[in-house]
């Protein structure tokens, strides 16, 4: 086990009816000193609760209380009391990790002499592999943020980038880091956790990385390939209820940060246009999906706080 693993808790979070997370668990025995199951369907998780019991490995169930980042919530809290009343932090750091994420490439990572080294500093929110979407074999594409412009990285780089953004699944953060951003916003429940969470870890002078030599494998939706003005692109594949929750999100966090961040405010309008050309071109019922993502990005524009 890497020097890194002995200090690192995994975060699990389950949710869909089907989900079995004993592949996933399998994969993390071994490489990382604690493991926080959350159950977070609302009837409970028949495989979850069968799991046998491991001194490694706590099971809580949340039934998505606050959605996902009310079960991320939950986790660090449990995290933060087995911390307490040690002479020396036994958690240093959280990767946080889905029922459909493949965590092979976590050795590796914690691994990593630079990610490792990385991720000692006070400066460092977090860093995580590559992300290579399933549905459609895509690298994620990675931004640059500063205040009034933005910039996209190519989907295929090496080594280490800092970056505006990660996806929650398969980041490694420092504890002290996410003790000192606070809470997930359990106002935004799913869409854009991890969006606004990379936004205030900027805020608070902290940086987030990707490490482009490592990828992982992870499914967002159920998303599609498409081309458009000749570039490849991939819609989400989401239900309207997602899509209002999408467009919902989206205009809150863009109007929420448009003073301090208009970059990022440009980039949420984008976002939305890029939205609607996904389900224009490559999706079935656009009608629903276009008129869902509309009176979600309506009602997150006029929305002083999101609940």
């Amino acid at each position: 086990m890497p020097p890194l693993s002995r200090h690192t808790a995994a975060i699990l979070v389950a949710f869909r009816d089907d989900a079995d997370p004993r592949h996933l668990l399998a994969q993390l025995d071994g490489q990382v000193a604690h493991t926080v199951v959350v159950d977070n369907s609302p009837q409970g998780l028949p495989a979850v609760q069968a799991l046998p019991a491991q001194a490694h490995r706590s099971v809580l169930h949340n039934a998505n209380r606050g959605g996902l980042a009310g079960a991320y919530n939950l986790a660090l809290r449990q995290l933060a009391q087995a911390n307490a009343g040690t002479a020396a932090p036994v958690i240093t750091h959280v990767v946080f990790l889905d029922e459909d994420t493949d965590a092979s490439v976590l050795p590796c990572l914690l691994s990593d002499p630079a990610a490792a080294a990385l991720l000692q500093q006070p400066h460092t929110a977090a860093v995580a592999p590559a992300y290579v979407e399933r549905a459609t074999s895509l690298r994620g594409k990675y931004i640059q943020l500063e205040r009034w412009r933005l910039r996209y990285l190519p989907r295929q780089f090496s080594g280490l980038k800092q970056v505006a953004f990660v996806i929650n699944s398969m980041s490694v953060w420092r504890l002290a880091a996410l003790q000192q951003i606070g809470p997930f916003n359990e106002g935004l429940a799913i869409d854009h956790v991890d969006t606004e969470y990379c936004l205030r870890a900027r805020q608070a002078g902290l940086m987030v990385h990707v490490h482009g030599s490592h990828e992982f494998l992870h499914a967002i939706g159920q998303r599609r390939r498409f081309r458009f003005l000749g570039r490849e692109m991939q819609a989400g594949g989401h239900s309207p209820a997602r899509r209002y929750l999408i467009g919902r999100n989206t205009a809150w966090l863009g109007w929420h940060y448009l003073w301090r961040e208009p970059a990022f405010a440009f980039l949420c309008a984008t976002r939305l246009a890029y939205e609607c050309v996904g389900i224009a071109l490559a999706e079935d019922r656009r009608a629903a999906k276009l008129w869902a993502l509309l009176r979600g990005a309506l009602v997150g524009a006029f929305s002083p706080r999101l609940r």
